[in-house]
């Protein structure tokens, strides 16, 4: 019976032990020494045959190890997937004071960059340095990629540089470590100093432009390499299903076949998945049988991308026939064909093929959690995931997104705290919960926990501070990001103009053009949004024309913000030119237009667009009914207001807000239907805000309505006791009826809550209500006038952004 390989190195290592002990003194060194390099060089058999126990067995049974010995113990953990054994097998290799060479740094690095250890592997980095080991090209590489695996790219040409002869695989090394953290404009640079390249320098470079979207630049690379091998022909195919150009990749498939090119089946994964993409039942049918004759159809990869492919392409049923007829159904194949009913929304039978399956792997169980999330039972989701045996981050970030998207931000950080290891993927997705939930030191607390944080991670926390009004905090951010997507300048860009920063967003603008970064309509929409004043309508006009060259004009967002600006700065004609031309409108683009109309006094083209809207059958919304009261309030159309409001509930069920009984409260007001108005605000389902009793009691002293005035007033005081802005209201309607002694009263109260502007009016209200000293010139009364106008004004503007805010604050 021949010996199994566990139990040679059971025999290596009893041989080992043996000879070093019954050895003399002289003779013993020599025969430890050749012991020890037997069992090293049974150690390096066992692993390239793969038989990982049977090297610890070895090592394990060692009574004297050397460097090399400890070499090959970490190799074993890192084969294994234990990179944190690996690293522990370093710490200990040190501490019994062996002397790290550089296999045993190179080693500590990949598992380093494995585990994103970024702290350990910068002290690996500085014993490198002492060691001197930190010049040899082989540890050069590994630290660049552990420095890249974590994302510190700026270390990257430090590394490089220190190095004494770097070769290819050094540059190599580099220029995948910038491709990974997005920097493909430097990756580039560096490729084209290159002194030699290999297939693997134009492989990374093409991936590369495949991560950034840049297609037409990868097919520059691809059509210029001098030679291509297989991985070449994938990273090609892959990148431009990806980027769904699937025809393209089939196409160049075709083009592969035909030149005699080795096909593999990681190639064949990707044209299965174009054809699946395409719903291509007649191409599909045709690579399923490519793979038949080629050798693949009992690869369990091909298997499962066919069986996925069927399930996308073909009728659920034929998909199932197809998986029936396999021989030998892998883990893989099942999860296909779970994930095609769960497509189907056949989720009950998915759950019945999960029953039955004998071996479940953490994808089965992920899908099987993520089907009852999309089927809404997060029930069953919850309970599915608790019985899981080895908890995995994928389905807890799939339930903690639910969560935090259906307002259940508790739960979400309940099943977060309970994972048994986090990522950046579920990191992030708990940081914009936070930041959804306003809860912005705690999403400030995570981020700064956070050992590696992507371009996403960034942008979540940049939006979140720009959204609170922290301008200088986001911009820092913004500066120390390593990397840098479009989303990220967006999210600045429009940060800055929805913060009234119109200069600022422009610098930003024009830095990111000189970054080579090409804008989308998102950044010219909230650019556009900016100049809704007289005095920047250029700068509007000369975007119109950007948004023209850059072939976004008829982008559906570009086209409302330009249509918002154009109302805004009373140029009605161009607005309605740009809305008739449309050839898409969504409810947001009649709101504009109608919220325009409405701005510019023309309260009948409101009623007649509102009507239009309807016809085109764009159903309204709350925005849509506030817009349309606004005008009617605005040309003090009583009838067709009282329409509108009751058709709100009536005939679209929306339920209306303050703001809507606030325009008809103001409404009422207008016509001089004051008790209307007040039952109108007895009648509200909540407590009336300050512009609602600012705009009755502004009215009270038109219409002489003396106990609706006072009324008033003491809620305005209740509300904000440090104004003396009630106060003013009441002198002003009691000086119409010569109420002197309730004047004399007023004056009084309002020395205690005046500001020093209320105190100059106050004291020119002094000479109206007394009959001695009456103004006596035009100009007096002039500046009384206008000082009371543009104070109350102030004031009920105030009133409105205070119970904005509140409203803003409750949401």
């Amino acid at each position: 019976m021949p010996a199994t390989p566990l139990g040679v190195a059971r025999a290596a290592a009893y041989r080992a032990r043996r000879a070093a002990s019954r050895a003399p003194s002289p003779a013993r060194t020599s025969a430890a020494c050749d012991a020890v390099t037997s069992a090293n060089r049974l150690m390096g058999e066992h692993l390239r045959a793969g038989r990982l126990d049977a090297a610890r067995e070895v090592f394990d049974g060692m009574p004297l190890r050397d460097a090399v010995s400890w070499n090959s113990l970490m190799a074993t953990h890192a084969r294994s997937g234990a990179h944190g054994s690996a690293a522990a097998a370093f710490v200990e290799m040190r501490r019994l004071r062996f002397r790290a060479d550089h296999t045993s740094f190179s080693t500590v690095l990949s598992a380093c960059a494995r585990m994103e250890a970024l702290e350990l592997g910068r002290c690996v980095h500085g014993l490198t340095v002492k060691a001197g080991s930190s010049g040899n090209v082989f540890v050069g590489a590994s630290l660049v990629t552990m420095y890249a695996g974590c994302g510190a790219f700026s270390c990257l040409e430090r590394v490089a540089e220190a190095v004494d002869s770097p070769n290819v695989a050094l540059w190599n090394a580099l220029i995948s470590g910038l491709v990974a953290n997005h920097r493909v404009e430097d990756a580039r640079r560096l490729f084209d100093q290159m002194p030699v390249r290999n297939v693997v320098s134009w492989t990374a470079m093409i991936k590369g432009y495949f991560m950034v979207c840049e297609v037409g630049r990868a097919f520059e690379l691809f059509d210029s390499m001098p030679a291509k091998n297989s991985v070449s022909w994938c990273v090609m195919i892959g990148g431009l299903v990806i980027n769904e150009r699937f025809r393209e990749a089939l196409q160049l498939f075709k083009t592969l076949v035909s030149n005699g090119e080795e096909v593999t089946s990681a190639i064949l994964v990707k044209i299965v998945n174009a054809y699946a993409a395409l719903k291509s039942i007649g191409g599909g049918r045709c690579i399923h049988g490519f793979a038949v004759r080629s050798g693949f159809v009992l690869n369990h990869i091909i298997q499962s991308s066919l069986v996925a492919m069927y399930c996308n392409s073909l009728d659920i049923n034929e998909a199932w026939l197809e998986f029936d007829k396999m021989e030998r159904k892998h883990v893989g194949s099942w999860n296909a064909i779970i994930s095609g009913y769960i497509r189907a929304d056949r989720t009950d039978e998915a759950k019945n093929l999960f029953d039955s399956m004998d071996n479940r792997d953490k994808i089965s169980w992920n899908l099987m959690i993520n089907g009852y999330i999309q089927d809404g039972r997060v029930a069953d989701a919850s309970e599915l995931y608790l019985e899981m045996p080895e908890k995995s981050v994928e389905a807890a970030t799939v339930l903690m997104s639910w969560f935090i998207e259906n307002g259940m931000l508790d739960k979400a950080r309940d099943v977060f705290y309970n994972m048994p290891q986090v990522d950046v993927m579920s990191c992030t997705s708990l940081l914009f919960g936070y930041v959804k939930g306003g809860y912005l030191d705690d999403a400030l607390d995570l981020f700064h926990s956070m050992r590696k944080r992507t371009v996403v991670t960034y942008n979540v926390m940049i939006s979140g501070l720009l959204h609170q009004g922290k301008v200088t905090e986001a911009h820092q951010l913004f500066t120390e990001s390593p990397t840098r997507d479009l989303l990220t300048w967006n999210c600045l860009i429009t940060g800055l103009a929805q913060n009234g920063l119109s200069c600022d967003a422009l610098k930003m603008y024009k830095r990111m053009l000189l970054s080579n970064i090409r804008p989308n309509d998102s950044i010219f929409s909230s650019l556009i949004g900016c100049f809704s004043h007289n005095s920047m309508m250029v700068h509007g006009q000369q975007f119109h024309a950007t948004t023209i060259r850059f072939g976004f004009e008829s982008h559906l967002l570009v086209q409302n913000s330009l249509i918002s600006i154009y109302c805004k700065c009373g140029e009605m004609a161009t607005a309605q030119t740009i809305f008739y031309q449309m050839t898409k409108k969504d409810v947001v683009s009649w709101n504009t237009m109608i919220h325009g109309y409405a701005l510019n006094s023309l309260g009948q083209n409101a009623i007649e667009s509102f009507e239009n809207m309807t016809k085109a059958q764009v159903n309204p919304d709350g925005i849509t009914f506030l817009s349309i009261l606004s005008a009617c309030n605005h040309m003090c159309l009583l009838e067709e207001g009282k329409h509108y409001f009751n058709a709100m509930t009536c005939n679209y069920g929306i339920s209306p807000d303050i703001m809507h009984y606030s325009c008809m409260v103001d409404l009422f007001c207008r016509i001089g239907m004051l008790e209307e108005a007040e039952e109108l605000v007895k009648s509200m389902p909540f407590e009336p805000d300050s512009a609602i009793w600012t705009s009755l009691l502004s009215n009270c002293r038109l219409n002489g309505n003396d106990r609706l005035a006072q009324h008033a007033a003491s809620q305005l005081i209740s509300m904000n006791p440090y104004t003396g802005m009630p106060y003013l209201h009441l002198i002003s309607v009691n000086g119409s009826t010569n109420r002197w002694s309730v004047i004399n009263s007023l004056r009084r109260q309002i020395k205690n809550a005046s500001t020093e502007k209320e105190i100059v009016i106050l004291s020119l209200l002094q000479k109206v209500s007394t009959e001695q000293s009456a103004p006596t010139s035009i100009l007096e009364k002039h500046e009384l006038a206008s000082m009371t106008l543009d104070y109350m004004k102030e004031c009920a503007h105030d009133s409105v952004l205070q119970s904005h805010h509140c409203r803003r604050r409750m949401r």
